[in-house]
């Protein structure tokens, strides 16, 4: 076995008189590659900062860590400066002749036409590419010791996972210690640490993740047809609007305390139509019917008596919340605009049941934002959701924000609170592992178009389009074949939207955009290529 290239004996980080990191010890081989999980806030970045000896100011570090001479450290959100190309931030790092260098580790984490973007600025290149080019110059470095902290954090799951396979198969070939913190980094890894408590560790076993119920069927309570929404960017050069169509032609039904996840990744429309749905944004055409009633039709006054059944929990809780008003204040403003002929007096009981039943303690009613966790402020916006008591709860991207255990507990209680009051959801992710285990009906949106729906067991066992099984792959642990972004709503290829990133594209993909077929009843896709078998 050969000897570490990192390695950390009894590793402890202050900050001040509070202990980060307890007594951390790990080490890195030649090709190995380390995994450092943990729950937000629990010291991972400064774990390793304090491993590369560069830790910031007022923070100290004692023990032993030993590293080669060539260590490079990429830290979370790595930033490109932003007045020199990329060939001039390659050539002050590598100096001298860099540009081929610089191409190859750029061509290795598979960025297009690498040679050309030596002369771009980083404000001329889209979020993947930057994070890329930024990761690149650690890269052509040629280090030993490459420390990796949360790598892609904010890209797509498929991109970002495709990253993290690349850059552990570029360490393994060249026998580098690579150490990746953060969410996802676990399914490349050879070995996982987990940070918590200040504790380095094994991983906890993994508990029994909640999943959605049986249907227990019925007539539908949603449906939804032909959910159309556009915005005006421009005019034609007859003078006429030009219309960016973001979601077309979107449909599906709902029986009472059933789950649709709407899955798919940025620019897919999924948001679209959840907030279209919820009358948010106006539809530029189709039909939302609930409980019979079209809501896309209803004046003001009608719709805001039918918010007190059609309620919403959005990405972020925090920005939803007022500083100056307490916990309470704010469940009892959504109580009083909602149901205002009910007594004052009434209001505080309502306000109590709302936190009890969104999983918080009496006392959070006084609470203040600034005092929440960001899982507390996630069931405050839960419990101004649930005051009303809704029938039907539409979830933008509601676990986004939060951490694995935080994000488990807010699922968890969903679904608890669906088998109880046989709640109808509509749930917007990018993450198909949560998708697939709380949905009864999935629907794979890319570009605005749904490209594949059918049960959860059924896509598992048989995803036919190279989307679905993309975000499979992320969710399953596997590398996703898709290479490359997604493409920008306003400059999408012609024909399948998916056919510049897809391993199977074939010229007939570029004559138009495929439309849905029926697999077996049940299972629909919108793929050329989907009864040809796969080679390969």
């Amino acid at each position: 076995m050969s000897a570490p290239l990192l390695l950390a004996d009894g590793l402890t980080v202050r900050c001040g008189g509070t202990v980060i990191v307890l007594n951390a010890d790990f080490a890195v081989e030649p090709g190995a590659v380390l995994a450092i999980s943990g729950p937000a806030g629990a010291g991972k970045s400064l774990l390793l900062r304090a491993a590369a000896g560069l830790l910031p100011p007022g923070t100290v570090a004692d023990g032993h860590v030993s590293y080669p001479e060539r260590l490079a450290l990429v830290p979370q959100g790595a930033r490109l400066t932003p007045h020199r190309t990329l060939g001039a931030q390659f050539a002050e790092v590598l100096g001298g002749d860099t540009q081929a260098r610089a191409v190859l580790a750029l061509e290795r984490l598979e960025v297009p036409m690498a040679a050309r973007r030596l002369s771009f600025y980083p404000h001329e290149l889209p979020e993947g590419l930057r994070v890329r080019a930024a990761l690149a110059l650690a890269l052509a470095s040629d280090p030993q010791v490459l420390l990796a902290d949360a790598p892609g954090a904010g890209l797509d799951p498929t991109v970002r996972a495709r990253l993290l396979w690349l850059l552990a198969a570029w360490a393994r070939e060249r026998r580098v210690g690579l150490v990746i913190a953060g969410r996802d980094a676990a399914a490349p890894a050879d070995r996982v640490l987990h940070l918590d408590l200040g504790r380095l560790g094994q991983p906890p076993e993994p508990g029994e993740s909640p999943e959605a119920a049986p249907s227990a069927g019925g007539a539908p309570v949603l449906s939804v047809r032909d959910l159309r929404v556009a915005f005006p960017v421009g005019r034609t050069w007859l003078g006429g609007t030009r219309w960016l169509n973001v979601v077309e032609g979107v449909g599906f039904e709902l029986a009472e305390g059933e789950t649709a996840a709407l899955l798919g990744e940025t620019g897919s429309g999924k948001a679209m139509v959840a907030r279209a749905v919820l009358r948010l944004m106006p539809a530029a055409g189709g039909r939302v019917a609930w409980h019979g009633r079209d809501l896309l039709t209803l004046d003001e006054p009608a719709m805001r008596h039918e918010r007190r059944d059609v309620q919403a929990l959005f990405p972020d809780p925090r920005a939803a919340l007022d500083p100056l008003r307490s916990v309470g204040e704010h469940v009892a403003e959504t109580h009083a605009a909602l149901v205002p002929e009910e007594d004052a007096a009434l209001r505080p009981v309502r306000v109590t049941d709302a936190l009890s039943r969104a999983g918080l303690p009496l006392a959070a009613a006084d609470l203040y934002p600034a005092a929440l966790t960001v899982g507390e402020a996630a069931r405050v916006g839960l419990a101004r959701a649930l005051v009303t008591h809704p029938g039907l709860l539409v979830c933008d991207e509601p676990t986004a924000s939060l951490d694995a255990a935080d994000r488990e507990a807010l699922v968890g209680h969903l679904l608890h609170l669906q088998g109880q009051q046989r709640t109808t959801l509509v749930l917007a992710t990018e993450d198909a592992a949560l998708a697939f285990r709380t949905a009864h009906r999935v629907l794979v949106l890319l570009a605005g178009r749904v490209v594949e729906e059918a049960d959860p067991a059924t896509l598992r066992a048989d995803a036919r389009h190279p989307y679905t099984q993309a975000l499979l792959a992320v969710a399953e642990g596997r590398k996703p074949e898709l290479r490359g972004d997604p493409p920008s709503a306003l400059r999408l290829p012609g024909g399948c939207p998916l056919r510049l990133r897809c391993p199977r594209a074939a010229d007939v993909c570029a004559d138009s955009v495929p439309v849905l077929e029926t697999v077996r009843p049940g299972h629909r896709v919108a793929c050329h290529r989907w009864d040809e078998p796969e080679v390969g």
